[in-house]
């Protein structure tokens, strides 16, 4: 969930914005949100993506598209 969670922020990078947060009021989204005691860095979250098949996650975000065009969300 972490790795999705990258594409909800601004800031350059998750791990930009989650220290922002934390420093501003002393917790993370990440630690509030998703229950990530330890945040990964960029480089950490991508050596993980970039190990998986895009033939594994290409159906995943389709499903994660279509169900928020269903809900009504308007995406490109």
């Amino acid at each position: 969930m972490g790795a999705f969670s990258v594409f909800l922020t601004q800031s350059p990078s998750f791990l930009a914005h989650q220290r922002t947060m934390e420093e501003l009021s002393g917790k993370s989204n990440a630690q509030t949100l998703f229950e990530i005691k330890q945040i990964p860095t960029d480089n950490h979250i991508r050596d993980i993506l970039d190990s998986v098949e895009h033939e594994i996650i290409f159906p995943v975000f389709d499903q994660v598209i279509e169900n928020l065009h269903q809900s009504g969300c308007k995406i490109l």
